[in-house]
């Protein structure tokens, strides 16, 4: 159980994102020279000494005051929701800089607020006897500070085994604990699609708060978000991806683009959001693709649609059935993120998909849907070699994977390799995932 949460808080660039992936022992927050990467919370988790730390990620401070653009006043308000949120502050400054207006402000602020404050003072490893500018932080009145370097790791250890080991073991008692348990068995989902459709206002109302930033603003989620979700006494875990853009190499979006296959990759179940109000591009099924490939559940998510008739619904599943055949057995759900339409069934297809990636199957029945299906329409082959399947067994779950033995099964065509995933699809009613078939040859142990 998760008794403890520190929140890392400073100006942007000054290795926040850094210090959060050390922490956490993930690469989970983005991290680059360009300023104000981080805009919403990200979670992650600390252990030390048998204690469950939760970490939180926020956005620079130095959009806080005299702001006018509302995706820096919402950036602000996530950043004070982790605050709240907080036991410790981790007060993070460039060694580099001196203290400005901002920070003091900030710090009378979480004095306030009646917060513990570490002051970190990073990128030690740039400068040569750091030890001397210590000296200048102390009229802040701040008793543990502490010289670190995040990229080196230097200076980590101390933290944690003599400054935080010390605090914990002094506040726990006094400490309330949270209801979120890190290792409680959880559906991990993906919230994945281009930008601007809506993924960041439906993971806010499938959470009931304002969780993430939202705005007309192309590209407004830099990262992926984390949120744990309970619904009707079951756990989710949630994470909203950066959009997916077309981009270079070169490009800073290339890096969101990179961890939103990632994260795709290491989550059970995808939530595909696509815009009602645009036409379905040549992205939107190349983003589908990569999903199906990767293995992961999936629902098909058509945001925005509250106007749409059942003629333009209908039109909509047609053409996506018409350009991946796939996606036959995967619920296609018009939803409106923003009016709150069609979004509690989205959990009833999330189990649905969940437990049909993890369906328990017996080499017996697939063994007859394998036989049932070359009855119904035997392999073409060209060659003098002859096509002979022997048996099929299960290889796998999440996503179910099917086995199947015989002779010169290399000669088999995609074209009927995609005839046996439909058969096998159709015949074993699998919902909401795909599945993925393995063609093993035959040895013949007695052959010389």
């Amino acid at each position: 159980m998760v008794s403890f949460v520190i929140a890392l808080i400073g100006k942007t660039n000054v290795g926040k994102s850094t210090l959060f992936n050390q922490l956490t022992k993930t690469n989970h927050a983005l991290v680059s020279s360009q300023p104000h990467l981080t805009r919403d919370r990200k979670y992650g988790y600390l252990q030390l000494k048998k204690q469950d730390i939760m970490i939180i990620d926020t956005a620079g401070i130095n959009t806080f005051y005299n702001i006018k653009e509302n995706i820096k006043k919402k950036t602000f308000y996530q950043t004070m929701i982790a605050i709240n949120e907080a036991n410790l502050i981790f007060f993070i400054i460039d060694i580099h800089n001196k203290i400005t207006y901002e920070d003091e402000e900030m710090i009378k602020m979480l004095r306030k607020k009646n917060k513990m404050i570490f002051l970190l003072l990073n990128k030690i490893d740039k400068i040569h006897n750091y030890k001397w500018k210590i000296n200048e932080y102390y009229y802040l009145g701040i008793k543990n500070i502490i010289p670190i370097s995040a990229k080196n790791k230097q200076g980590i250890n101390t933290l944690l085994k003599k400054y935080l080991n010390s605090w914990i073991y002094t506040y726990a008692t006094n400490m309330p604990s949270l209801v979120y348990k890190k290792k409680e068995k959880t559906i991990n989902i993906s919230i994945v699609g281009k930008t601007n459709v809506g993924k960041s206002t439906l993971l806010n109302i499938l959470s009931n708060q304002n969780r993430v930033i939202t705005c007309n603003i192309p590209g407004t989620t830099r990262d992926s978000i984390t949120m744990p979700i309970f619904f009707q006494g079951k756990k989710y875990l949630f994470v909203d991806t950066a959009g997916i853009k077309k981009t270079s190499a070169k490009s800073i979006n290339n890096l969101f683009n990179m961890q939103t296959f990632q994260t795709i990759m290491k989550t059970h179940i995808s939530l595909f959001v696509i815009d009602a109000l645009e036409n379905i591009s040549h992205q939107d099924l190349n983003i589908l693709n990569i999903i199906i490939n990767s293995g992961n559940a999936l629902v098909i998510l058509i945001n925005k649609s509250e106007n749409l008739s059942l003629q333009d619904k209908k039109k909509i599943k047609e053409y996506l059935l018409l350009k991946n055949t796939l996606i036959k057995f995967i619920h296609i759900h018009f939803i409106s993120a923003l009016y709150n339409y069609g979004i509690k069934q989205i959990f009833k297809f999330i189990d649905e998909a969940y437990i049909y990636s993890k369906k328990i199957m017996k080499t017996a029945q697939l063994t007859e849907i394998m036989k049932n299906a070359i009855r119904h329409y035997p392999p073409i082959f060209n060659t003098k070699k002859k096509i002979k399947f022997k048996y099929a067994h299960p290889g796998g779950y999440n996503p179910p994977v099917i086995v199947l033995h015989g002779k010169h099964l290399s000669l088999i065509t995609n074209m009927y390799k995609r005839y046996l995933l439909n058969f096998f699809q159709k015949s074993l009613q699998l919902k909401g995932t795909p599945i993925k078939i393995v063609l093993v040859k035959n040895i013949n142990t007695y052959k010389k």
